[in-house]
């Protein structure tokens, strides 16, 4: 069953920091983070991709760059979707909806990607359920999150609103075994995240 209180929470805070959410000072940072991950999916022309739990819009817009990609995201936070509208216009489908919630097709999209939200999820066994359901056949799960190491995931977890689970490398290995996903790639990114790749 999935978690309506913790959902409503990571709504509340991500409303609330929504106007203030893309900070200038880490902006070229985040980008450079975001071009890195894109360049790992080995993206292909025309395919349909789903950035799962976009806030803002970045990493969306940055793919916005090549028009022969279909473009989709999904956010709990209305406010952090006004905002990707206003960067995105026409160039991407955003719809209001938690990743257990989402109502895709199955074999839908070519990639998935969740960038640093799948520690927000509420239920990850039906997230990655619902992630290999919409996947095509070949297509690519990708997400990138925090991990501070056993003891900073615990703090972070306690610090941060609507955190429900930090994931260590392995515990993502496991899902995505779990999930029958294969190819599975693992990499640190930086200090503080990492990267897990598995094809459908």
């Amino acid at each position: 069953m999935v978690n309506s209180k913790l959902e409503e929470k990571n709504r509340r805070f991500f409303n609330k920091w929504a106007s203030r959410y893309d900070v200038k000072i880490f902006k070229k940072w985040q980008e450079n983070i975001r071009k890195k991950i894109i360049r790992e999916a080995e993206i292909k022309e025309n395919s349909k991709i789903l950035d799962a739990g976009c806030g803002t819009g970045e990493l969306l817009y940055i793919l916005s760059k090549n028009k022969k990609l279909k473009l989709y995201g999904i956010d709990v936070s209305d406010k952090m979707l006004e905002v990707a509208e206003k960067k995105l216009g026409k160039r991407a489908n955003l719809k209001l909806s938690s990743v257990e919630k989402m109502d895709f097709k199955n074999n839908y999209f070519d990639y998935v990607f969740s960038e640093d939200a799948f520690h927000h999820y509420a239920d990850y066994d039906l997230v990655m359920k619902n992630f290999y359901g919409i996947l095509r056949k070949g297509g690519k799960l990708i997400i990138a999150d925090f991990n501070f190491g056993a003891i900073l995931n615990k703090v972070f977890h306690w610090l941060e609103p609507g955190n429900n689970k930090m994931h260590s490398k392995k515990q993502f290995i496991e899902l995505f075994k779990k999930y029958k996903f294969k190819k599975i790639k693992q990499k640190k990114i930086n200090l503080i995240q990492v990267l897990t790749i598995g094809i459908k």
